[in-house]
């Protein structure tokens, strides 16, 4: 499963973000191991990222640059640009994001060193729309190699990255049929437990070596594609999680768990005031799929009564106290 050279392509998928982009180009660019090409994928943009690239272009020899005819969406874009990479590794880079100098390096180390590993990846320093720095992210779960069974366990509990900056093997990529027939939200949580189903494990650096953008949501973007979200992790378990448990005859026990804590979770999504009646009762009827127990059948009814202010308050607290303890951990 292991190659004899180090060949890197770097992929950036791109729309409408041609302030951000050319920081994102050169620093895949001055990594001190070379890619042998950076393929941005231009997902018909219609700010000023055509001219951004072509200039670009005319400076840097190794950029590729492809433009789609018509705006294809995170999922289908990204899957027509790793199919056009020819390295052994492959880094995944959004275009508002943007690795250090040693990123390629260190990565390839590894994944040389760990050759079932379908993915490598690090800890994160997160930074604003101004490029301010917020907080650092590093998992909580030991540096080093993650067995493919042992990271199919893990994805029951979530997406477990610090963010969706990867290098993947391209062996792996290949063997899950890239990014074919995944959905437009969740992609990446899809795609990671995919190569996890097939028996890939994946190793984790705990340094930062990446800068993750985090935006301001002013237009409440986010909260409005809630609906969405919660479809993509159900095919999540649904497409990949639940027939490889099947398939190795594993307890779906956990499974259940899992989906009766994320549609707990996520029912305090209930209630935020920009949906209205109609859009919450959507949303419940999709997290009534992940868990049929009392427990989130009252918390759902709580929620579309307008009743369930003390749980959002609880999960606020919650959630704050276990940041503090990651931090300290």
């Amino acid at each position: 499963m292991q190659n004899n050279t180090t060949s890197v392509s770097i992929c950036i998928c791109t729309y409408n973000q041609a302030l951000y982009l050319e920081q994102a180009v050169r620093s895949a660019f001055q990594q001190t191991l070379l890619p042998i090409e950076i393929i941005v994928s231009d997902d018909c943009s219609t700010d000023e990222t055509p001219q951004v690239l072509k200039r670009l272009s005319e400076e840097l020899p190794l950029l590729k640059v492809i433009r789609q005819p018509e705006n294809l969406g995170i999922a289908k874009n990204t899957d027509a640009c790793l199919r056009l990479a020819k390295g052994s590794f492959i880094i995944r880079l959004d275009s508002d994001d943007c690795l250090l100098p040693t990123y390629t390096q260190k990565l390839a180390d590894l994944l040389f060193k760990y050759p079932y590993a379908g993915y490598a990846h690090a800890a994160i320093q997160e930074i604003d729309e101004k490029g301010d720095f917020l907080n650092e992210r590093k998992l909580f779960r030991k540096p080093g190699f993650e067995s493919g069974i042992k990271a199919l366990k893990a994805s029951v509990k979530g997406y477990r990255v610090a963010a969706n900056i990867l290098m993947f093997r391209k062996e792996a990529l290949v063997k899950v049929n890239y990014m074919t027939g995944r959905p437009n939200f969740g992609e990446d949580y899809h795609l990671s437990a995919a190569i996890s189903a097939a028996g890939y494990g994946n190793v984790y650096l705990n340094e930062v070596l990446a800068f993750y953008r985090v935006w301001t949501d002013k237009e409440k973007l986010r909260v409005r594609r809630k609906l969405i979200e919660i479809k993509g992790i159900q095919r999540v378990f649904d497409e990949v999680i639940e027939p490889a448990y099947k398939e190795r005859a594993l307890n779906l026990k956990a499974i259940r768990s899992s989906k009766t804590s994320m549609a707990y979770q996520h029912a305090v999504c209930l209630g935020w005031e920009i949906y209205n009646k109609d859009e919450k009762k959507e949303i419940a009827d999709e997290l009534s799929k992940f868990s049929q127990s009392l427990k989130v059948k009252i918390v759902l009814w709580m929620f579309l009564n307008g009743i369930g202010s003390r749980i959002a308050i609880m999960f606020k607290l919650k959630s704050y106290i276990k940041s503090i303890v990651k931090q300290c951990l």
